[in-house]
Order: structure tokens, then C-alpha cells, then sequence
């Protein structure tokens, strides 16, 4: 999944305002994370150093996904 095709994904649902993303790591404001993430991929692409950032997005489109089911 592309970066624009994430960035859209997410601009068409309703996200959440906190999710827990792993134990111990909860996000208090998904929205805002979503936002930063999406800006500095694509400011710096899908490189190793920030591949991270990308791995969380899937991550939290994978979760919000599972509580619509």
C-alpha cells in the first residue's frame, strides 16, 4: 500500500480518538499520529530509517479494521 493510498484510507473513516497499539503503547490521539507519520513518509519516503512510521500506519489500519468486524 502506497502512502497516498494510506493517506486516503484513512481520510475516509472514522478513526478513533485513543487505541491501544501494543500493550503498553496506547495512542491518545490516532488522528494526530496518523497526520505525522503520513507527513514525515512523505517528506523522507519509505527508507529504512523511517520505516517504522510506515509499519504503525499499517498497524493501526489493521486495528481500527478489526473493531469494525
Amino acid at each position: 500500500m502506497t502512502i497516498d493510498e494510506l493517506e486516503a484510507h484513512f481520510s475516509g473513516i472514522d478513526l478513533p480518538q485513543s487505541l491501544e497499539l501494543y500493550p503498553g503503547t496506547k495512542l491518545n490521539n490516532v488522528a494526530q499520529c496518523i497526520d505525522t507519520h503520513i507527513t514525515l513518509l512523505k517528506i523522507h519516503g519509505n527508507v529504512r530509517p523511517f520505516e517504522c512510521f510506515y509499519d504503525r500506519l499499517i498497524k493501526i489500519k489493521e486495528l481500527i479494521e478489526s473493531q469494525h468486524e
